[in-house]
Order: structure tokens, then C-alpha cells, then sequence
């Protein structure tokens, strides 16, 4: 084969890969242009707790913070403990494991399946306030 039978095949081989890299890169693009460009503080009520939803099922409540890419901040933290009878009951991290944990929890955003800003007269915050 000569090479000028090639040149066909190379162009049409260069117009997928600029087509695959233009669809790939625009979605990125767009991702980046509809959610970085927000500030994540905007999200965030720092007049209010959260409630936080993991990835073990468990959900924890408390002050958020969004401090890097990869980590987010929890404090004044509670969570439902349930009892044998199947009852909940709101407690306060810390308070009764043997392990003595400070007050504050260092969350992987990869844990994190959502979390919700909490209305002050939920239920939960109304049963913080009157532990506090």
C-alpha cells in the first residue's frame, strides 16, 4: 500500500480521538463549571446542625465544615443509639464509649452519602437543645 492510501485512515483515526477527547473533556468542563464554581460554604448553615448520612448507615448530627477536598468536619456530635427493645435514644459522642472520643469527628467525603441542613424545630435539635 502506498502512502497516500494511509493518510485517509490517519485522518479519520484523528477526527474519533478529537471526537472522544472533546465529549470526555466537556463533560469534565461542564462538571467543573456547575459545582466548583460554587462556594461550598454556601451549602453549608453554620446557624444550624446537620444531619449526616454515611455509607455504613450510620447518621450522625452536628456542626458541618468543609475543610479540603477530601475531609469534612463534625462537631458537637450526637447520633441514635438503639437499644435491644428497638428503641432510639439521642447521644452525645463521647459520652458512653469506653474509648473516650473528643467531641469532633474527621469524616472522608467518600463516607459521606448526604447531609441535610436541619431546621431548628426538628425534633432532633429541639432533643439536643434540651441536653445541652
Amino acid at each position: 500500500m502506498s502512502r497516500s492510501k494511509h493518510i485517509p485512515i490517519i485522518i479519520v483515526c484523528l477526527i474519533v480521538v478529537g471526537f472522544v477527547a472533546g465529549v470526555v473533556g466537556s463533560s469534565f468542563l461542564t462538571d467543573w463549571l456547575k459545582y466548583d464554581r460554587y462556594d461550598k460554604k454556601e451549602f453549608i448553615d453554620s446557624d444550624t446542625y446537620q444531619a449526616v448520612f454515611l455509607t455504613n448507615d450510620q447518621i450522625y448530627f452536628g456542626y458541618l465544615k468543609n475543610i479540603s477536598p477530601d475531609y469534612l468536619i463534625l462537631s458537637d456530635v450526637y447520633y441514635v443509639k438503639i437499644s435491644d427493645s428497638g428503641a432510639g435514644q439521642l447521644v452525645k459522642l463521647g459520652a458512653i464509649e469506653p474509648h473516650g472520643p473528643k467531641d469532633q469527628m474527621t469524616i472522608s467525603k467518600e463516607q459521606v452519602l448526604f447531609w441535610e441542613n436541619m431546621r431548628l424545630d426538628s425534633q432532633v435539635v429541639k432533643t439536643i437543645q434540651s441536653m445541652q
